[in-house]
């Protein structure tokens, strides 16, 4: 049922191949650390949104704060060039990256790795990003301007190219993906092979690989696929007391662990993802976390750090004149925040993504 949570309908079982994701979980994981200590209670309850940390240095890790920010979903995209079958020749300058249908894609930026070119000594270069599409013959493919970037022979680290319309044209039909090309040309407009300028290409360093960022928003779909899930567990938990959840302190009296006068407050609750089947195959960060619970009595009187409702004090004091048919109000959350998930999905894709109420901030009387 997390899985459904989490927009999937299975466990993910990313394929094997280490050297094509790993540039692009590093960069991920680099992104989880820069948003996991993120405040949730700074924004609304209702925000998914990811934000990065005021500590950190955006531009540092290569970050456009205003994409990241406006993102409920941050996936990278592993190039699997392969199903480009029509320019096997040109592998090094052609990308292919697997962008599910109906995504909402708000921002997209391919990200190549450069290298101080070892060919020149000097000069400045164009790098062009095209949409391969299909022609009128097919055979025939033509090649549609998405971006360009110039940058000097001795210019090093990620370079980022925008593919915003071409990943937001994937998204309505698969087989408008004919995937992107690149083509580098110097001062004089003779085309070179990206390599010549330091480009790594796919026979180099692993953390070095070429990926696909996109930045997307919650779709329609995922929206209510939550929105279900949330009405479904909170319909197998009406009825329930905290006597019934193995994880609650709080027992009925005459049960083992009753305190009379165990106030209304949250107490302690570990997440093991592991301990609830969420291995690390498919699942990078976190480890658990604090998800926390309430418990306790709400016994007249409720002070102001029980958080008590208008109507948990009437019916407090309604439950002195007629206890037998109105029961004490009761210990439930009252504030909840957010956390961040990093893992794969079966396209070796790695997903960040923020997840609502999911930790109790703050408990009180209902």
């Amino acid at each position: 049922e997390l899985l459904e949570l989490m927009g999937l309908y299975s466990k993910p079982k990313p394929k094997s191949n280490e050297k094509i994701i790993q540039s692009a979980s590093k960069f991920m994981r680099n992104l989880y650390e820069s948003i996991k200590d993120v405040d949730s209670s700074e924004y609304p309850s209702d925000d998914t949104r990811i934000h990065i940390s005021s500590d950190i240095n955006a531009s540092a890790l290569g970050l456009d704060p205003v994409k990241v920010e406006g993102a409920d979903i941050i996936v990278s995209y592993v190039n699997n060039v392969r199903k480009v079958s029509t320019l096997r020749h040109e592998r090094d300058s052609t990308f292919y990256f697997e962008v599910p249908l109906g995504e909402e894609i708000k921002g997209a930026e391919l990200r190549l790795f450069k290298e101080v070119s070892s060919t020149f000594t000097s000069g400045i270069f164009t790098i062009n990003l095209y949409v391969i599409r299909q022609g009128p013959d097919w055979d025939d493919k033509i090649l549609e301007p998405e971006s360009s970037i110039d940058v000097k022979w001795d210019t090093t680290g990620w370079l980022m190219l925008d593919a915003t319309k071409a990943a937001g044209n994937w998204t309505s039909g698969s087989y408008l993906n004919m995937g992107l090309y690149l083509r580098v040309l110097d001062f004089h407009g003779n085309l070179l092979d990206p390599q010549d300028i330091g480009i790594v290409g796919r026979r180099g360093p692993a953390d070095k690989q070429s990926f696909l960022v996109g930045y997307i928003g919650m779709s329609r779909e995922l929206q209510t696929r939550t929105r279900s899930f949330r009405n479904k567990r909170w319909a197998e938990n009406d009825g329930k007391s905290y006597a019934d959840n193995p994880y609650s302190e709080y027992t009925r009296a005459g049960y083992p662990g009753y305190r009379a006068h165990n106030n209304c407050q949250r107490h302690n609750l570990y997440i093991s993802f592991r301990d609830i089947g969420f291995d690390q195959e498919f699942l990078i960060a976190p480890e658990g976390y604090s998800a926390f619970y309430c418990s306790g009595d709400c016994s007249f009187p409720l002070g102001i750090h029980m958080n008590a409702t208008n109507h948990a004090i009437v019916q407090t004091l309604v439950h002195l004149m007629d206890p037998y048919h109105v029961p004490k109000p009761c210990c439930a959350p009252t504030k909840f925040g957010t956390i961040t998930l990093l893992y794969y999905d079966d396209n070796s894709s790695v997903v960040l993504r923020r997840f609502r109420d999911m930790i109790v901030t703050a408990c009180g009387c209902h």
